[in-house]
Protein backbone atom coordinates (compact mmCIF):
# COMPACT_ATOMS: atom_id res chain seq x y z
CA UNK A 1 0.00 0.00 0.00
CA UNK A 2 1.15 3.55 -0.80
CA UNK A 3 1.99 5.49 1.85
CA UNK A 4 0.92 9.31 1.90
CA UNK A 5 1.57 12.20 3.64
CA UNK A 6 -1.39 14.44 2.91
CA UNK A 7 -3.64 15.17 5.82
CA UNK A 8 -7.21 13.49 5.67
CA UNK A 9 -8.81 17.26 4.74
CA UNK A 10 -6.61 17.52 1.72
CA UNK A 11 -7.47 13.73 0.31
CA UNK A 12 -11.26 15.07 0.96
CA UNK A 13 -10.59 17.07 -2.08
CA UNK A 14 -13.24 19.70 -0.24
CA UNK A 15 -12.87 23.07 -3.03
CA UNK A 16 -15.00 25.03 -1.13
CA UNK A 17 -15.98 26.05 2.10
CA UNK A 18 -18.06 29.58 2.62
CA UNK A 19 -19.08 30.14 5.90
CA UNK A 20 -21.73 33.09 6.83
CA UNK A 21 -22.74 33.27 10.65
CA UNK A 22 -24.43 30.21 11.55
CA UNK A 23 -24.71 29.00 8.43
CA UNK A 24 -22.20 27.46 5.29
CA UNK A 25 -21.91 25.60 2.37
CA UNK A 26 -19.38 23.72 0.92
CA UNK A 27 -18.29 21.65 -2.50
CA UNK A 28 -16.13 17.97 -2.61
CA UNK A 29 -15.04 16.72 -6.00
CA UNK A 30 -15.15 13.08 -5.58
CA UNK A 31 -12.18 10.74 -6.87
CA UNK A 32 -11.76 7.19 -7.15
CA UNK A 33 -10.66 7.96 -3.38
CA UNK A 34 -13.84 8.34 -1.94
CA UNK A 35 -15.49 5.16 -3.35
CA UNK A 36 -16.37 1.56 -2.01
CA UNK A 37 -15.91 -1.36 -3.94
CA UNK A 38 -18.74 -1.05 -6.24
CA UNK A 39 -17.98 1.83 -7.24
CA UNK A 40 -20.29 4.43 -5.13
CA UNK A 41 -19.24 7.10 -2.75
CA UNK A 42 -18.74 5.27 0.78
CA UNK A 43 -20.73 6.74 3.59
CA UNK A 44 -17.89 7.30 5.91
CA UNK A 45 -16.64 9.77 3.44
CA UNK A 46 -19.76 11.94 4.12
CA UNK A 47 -18.99 11.52 7.74
CA UNK A 48 -16.02 12.93 7.44
CA UNK A 49 -16.79 15.58 5.16
CA UNK A 50 -19.66 16.65 7.73
CA UNK A 51 -17.43 16.17 10.47
CA UNK A 52 -14.84 18.38 9.34
CA UNK A 53 -17.20 21.16 7.74
CA UNK A 54 -18.73 21.78 11.37
CA UNK A 55 -15.55 21.72 12.94
CA UNK A 56 -13.98 24.41 10.61
CA UNK A 57 -17.63 26.41 11.00
CA UNK A 58 -17.07 26.00 14.62
CA UNK A 59 -13.69 26.92 14.85
CA UNK A 60 -14.59 29.81 12.72
CA UNK A 61 -16.98 31.00 15.01
CA UNK A 62 -14.58 31.02 18.24
CA UNK A 63 -12.32 32.70 16.01
CA UNK A 64 -14.96 35.57 15.71
CA UNK A 65 -15.97 35.68 19.45
CA UNK A 66 -12.13 35.89 20.31
CA UNK A 67 -11.81 39.13 17.97
CA UNK A 68 -15.03 40.98 19.59
CA UNK A 69 -14.72 43.29 21.83
CA UNK A 70 -15.22 41.88 25.64
CA UNK A 71 -18.09 42.51 27.39
CA UNK A 72 -16.56 44.46 30.28
CA UNK A 73 -14.66 46.78 27.97
CA UNK A 74 -11.80 46.83 30.26
CA UNK A 75 -9.91 44.11 27.94
CA UNK A 76 -7.39 43.34 30.46
CA UNK A 77 -8.74 39.89 31.57
CA UNK A 78 -6.98 37.02 29.61
CA UNK A 79 -8.74 35.30 26.90
CA UNK A 80 -7.90 31.55 26.64
CA UNK A 81 -8.29 29.85 23.19
CA UNK A 82 -11.03 28.03 22.90
CA UNK A 83 -11.17 25.12 19.50
CA UNK A 84 -13.82 22.74 18.16
CA UNK A 85 -13.40 19.09 18.55
CA UNK A 86 -15.67 16.33 17.12
CA UNK A 87 -18.09 14.97 19.94
CA UNK A 88 -20.55 12.73 17.96
CA UNK A 89 -21.61 12.40 14.42
CA UNK A 90 -25.10 10.49 13.63
CA UNK A 91 -25.86 10.19 9.86
CA UNK A 92 -28.45 8.63 7.19
CA UNK A 93 -27.24 8.03 3.73
CA UNK A 94 -30.66 8.19 1.87
CA UNK A 95 -29.18 7.57 -1.91
CA UNK A 96 -26.46 6.36 -3.76
CA UNK A 97 -24.32 8.10 -5.95
CA UNK A 98 -21.70 7.30 -8.13
CA UNK A 99 -18.30 8.00 -7.07
CA UNK A 100 -18.19 10.81 -10.08
CA UNK A 101 -18.55 15.22 -9.93
CA UNK A 102 -18.99 16.24 -6.94
CA UNK A 103 -21.45 16.96 -3.87
CA UNK A 104 -22.71 19.57 -1.71
CA UNK A 105 -22.62 20.17 1.76
CA UNK A 106 -25.42 22.66 3.68
CA UNK A 107 -24.72 22.99 7.26
CA UNK A 108 -26.89 25.27 9.97
CA UNK A 109 -26.31 25.52 13.36
CA UNK A 110 -28.79 24.08 15.49
CA UNK A 111 -27.60 25.02 18.91
CA UNK A 112 -24.25 27.45 20.08
CA UNK A 113 -23.13 26.62 23.48
CA UNK A 114 -20.70 27.72 25.23
CA UNK A 115 -19.53 23.87 25.54
CA UNK A 116 -20.91 22.53 22.51
CA UNK A 117 -22.40 23.43 19.01
CA UNK A 118 -24.76 21.53 16.94
CA UNK A 119 -24.63 21.43 13.43
CA UNK A 120 -27.25 20.20 11.03
CA UNK A 121 -25.98 18.98 7.69
CA UNK A 122 -27.25 17.63 4.04
CA UNK A 123 -25.37 16.97 1.35
CA UNK A 124 -26.79 16.74 -1.97
CA UNK A 125 -25.74 15.75 -5.57
CA UNK A 126 -25.52 18.01 -8.79
CA UNK A 127 -29.10 17.88 -9.13
CA UNK A 128 -29.55 18.82 -5.67
CA UNK A 129 -30.69 15.45 -4.67
CA UNK A 130 -30.72 14.79 -1.13
CA UNK A 131 -27.32 11.88 -0.43
CA UNK A 132 -26.80 11.93 3.52
CA UNK A 133 -28.36 13.70 6.29
CA UNK A 134 -26.47 14.04 9.88
CA UNK A 135 -26.59 16.16 13.26
CA UNK A 136 -22.97 16.56 14.13
CA UNK A 137 -22.03 17.82 17.84
CA UNK A 138 -18.55 19.48 18.69
CA UNK A 139 -17.28 19.89 21.92
CA UNK A 140 -15.62 23.24 22.88
CA UNK A 141 -12.76 22.73 24.81
CA UNK A 142 -9.42 25.18 25.99
CA UNK A 143 -5.98 25.16 24.21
Amino acid sequence: MKETTASLLEQLQIETFHCAGQAFQSTMKLSPFHAQPFGFVNGGVYLAYGEALAGMASNALLAQEMTAPSESGTGSEPIKQRVAVGQSVTANHVKAKRCDGYVVARGQLLHKGGRNHVWMISIFDEMDQLLSHMTVTNSIINM
